[in-house]
């Protein structure tokens, strides 16, 4: 299997010859959650480096939260094209939008305009030309307003999924632009780079997110208490066990009562610090409520040590409680099949996204609500298996989905077979 996707891999690159390149990015966001109001208030730095040979006169850039804004976006047309009418009828208040952007240069203030078809794609004309070689400095505040979850991003409550929320520079390759809108029925094409991204949300948020947690002791001897209880609570017996979560679930609402009451105007609130190399987009969920696991996955050839956390609502903990292994096996079969996974956690979390069974993001899968418990494997090792195609490979999921859904179902037949004989 290695030999093959590898042989298949030289074949794409040998076919672009001298012409392929890739632009480097590199980001650096801070972003601060507001869960009355259920808004982000964000700046944004990036480091843009040319490595076309072409000379650059503007930029395309996504902002796709605006998909949630109007019935005149792609996202609200492919709902009423496919016959779902659930974004025609949100409510103005549970829709979306991003705002307050005011893009420099290197200092210098830039113009920028919508697409003439789509309103979450922008044009930012650049003050100067951007040579061969050459990089910029682009910066920007912006503001969200987070949708009620009808597709991949926004919140339930105080459950949020933050995903394709800030702005980011479209793909420019040896075929060009590739602007592109947000659709839920319709992945996504972007540029490999860094990210620094620092998150400011009430203390009370259990938050996983893409990349590595920097300096962040504390939060992480949270979490391993938090999955001391979680692995606890799966040791009991089915009895106790339901007794157990149903008490927990009391214990939630009480809590939640007693916050409405004391208001969140004297909220404690923390900052974390994450970073990532070589990855195409930047993740983060987060809930007050989620069950924690933790686990890790021992890579023979490398012997790196991956750390695996699944984090779940109460409601699912009886589906949820094997995720950590369904986790491992996803992991090891698949860097069994093509190569090591190359980052340093896996994680799985509980969701409300309604973008099919699951969405992948670098490190990081979101999981919607499943059947079984072999549903819920089934599409824990799919998301995961996303990590390798389109994580690493990164290939353009609008135009060509075989290469990321079609080599992601086959690995998944393979993976069947390989753990279950039959």
């Amino acid at each position: 299997m290695k030999k093959i996707i590898l042989s298949f891999i030289f074949l794409i690159i040998e076919g672009y010859g001298q012409k392929y390149f890739q632009q480097d990015v590199f980001y650096n966001i801070d972003v601060k959650l507001n869960d009355s109001l259920h808004t982000l208030s964000g700046y944004e730095k990036i480091t843009y480096i040319n490595n076309s040979n072409e000379t650059l006169d503007y930029l395309w850039f996504h902002i796709w939260p605006n998909a949630y804004k109007s019935d005149s976006s792609a996202l609200a047309k492919q709902f009423i094209r496919l016959g779902n009418t659930k974004f025609k009828y949100t409510k103005e208040k549970n829709r979306g939008y991003i705002d307050s952007l005011d893009f420099s240069i290197d200092g210098i203030k830039a113009g920028w305009e919508y697409h003439s078809k789509w309103n979450d794609v922008i044009k930012i004309n650049l003050p100067e030309p951007l040579k061969p070689k050459e990089k910029i400095l682009i910066e920007t505040p912006f503001f969200v307003k987070l949708p009620k979850i009808i597709s991949r991003l926004g919140h339930n409550g105080q459950h949020y999924e933050i995903t394709q929320w800030y702005p980011k520079p479209a793909v420019y390759d040896i075929n060009g632009w590739h602007p592109m809108p947000y659709l839920n029925m319709g992945e996504f094409y972007s540029e490999f780079g860094t990210f620094d991204v620092k998150i400011t949300l009430p203390k009370k948020y259990r938050i996983m997110a893409t990349g590595d947690l920097v300096g962040g002791s504390t939060e992480i001897a949270w979490l391993d208490s938090l999955a001391k209880e979680g692995d606890s609570l799966n040791r009991l017996r089915s009895k106790e066990f339901k007794k157990a979560v149903k008490k927990l679930q009391k214990e939630i609402k009480q809590k939640s009562k007693e916050e409405k009451q004391i208001g969140s105007k004297n909220q404690r609130y923390k900052t974390l610090h994450f970073r990532q190399k070589n990855v195409h987009d930047f993740a983060w969920f987060a809930d007050p409520n989620w069950i924690v696991q933790k686990g890790n996955l021992v890579l023979e050839d490398s012997e790196q040590d991956v750390t695996l956390w699944s984090m779940y609502l109460p409601k699912n903990a009886k589906l949820w409680k094997s995720s950590i292994q369904y986790l491992h096996d996803s992991g090891y079969w698949y860097s069994k099949f093509y190569g090591d996974y190359p980052y340093n956690h896996i994680t799985a979390v509980d969701g409300d996204m309604s973008a099919g069974g699951g969405m992948e993001y670098p490190n990081i899968t979101v999981i919607s609500r499943s059947a079984s418990e072999d549903l819920l494997e089934f599409v824990i090792m799919h998301e995961v298996g996303h990590n390798w195609f389109y994580g690493i490979l990164g290939n353009n999921e609008r135009d060509h989905t075989w290469l990321d859904e079609g080599l992601n179902e086959y690995s998944n037949i393979i993976y069947w077979e390989k753990k279950y004989k039959n």
